[in-house]
């Protein structure tokens, strides 16, 4: 089974690197209905309906361009490059393309050690897996 390396692992906005990028995650889920029975407690069956994809971006200080981005409502493009290693053997890399991103919102917190911390949230229309 493959591990994951962080350490490794490269994500770009637009084909360039977030300097001072802390981390990165993502959520996939679709929307649900649930079909029920008159006169019965169980459920007959699942209806599924648009996949939504959510991520956060997590900067050290401030992200200039993520903050132009949101303000000019531009989409982008998330590509993660992740290093999947596996002792004593490497399996390669693995890619995670997020298509038509728009950011969503921008939270800033500063600890009282004074490091400040900017998370950006967005949602994209498509996920593809390489």
């Amino acid at each position: 089974m493959p591990v994951l390396a962080a350490n490794k692992t490269e994500v770009m906005f637009d084909g360039e690197k977030v300097p001072g990028l802390k981390g990165f995650a993502f959520k996939v889920f679709e929307d649900k209905q649930e079909v029920r029975g008159i006169g019965s407690e169980e459920r007959l069956g699942v209806v599924y309906g648009r996949l939504h994809i959510k991520g956060q971006i997590l900067v050290h200080s401030n992200a200039e361009f993520l903050n132009k981005k949101m303000i000019e409502r531009d989409s982008f493009q998330v590509v993660v490059r992740i290093d999947q290693t596996s002792y004593p053997e490497d399996s390669g890399k693995k890619s995670i393309t997020f298509d038509g991103c728009h950011l969503d919102d921008r939270e800033f917190t500063l600890d009282a050690n004074g490091y400040a911390l900017t998370t950006y949230t967005f949602t994209a229309d498509r996920l593809r897996e390489e």
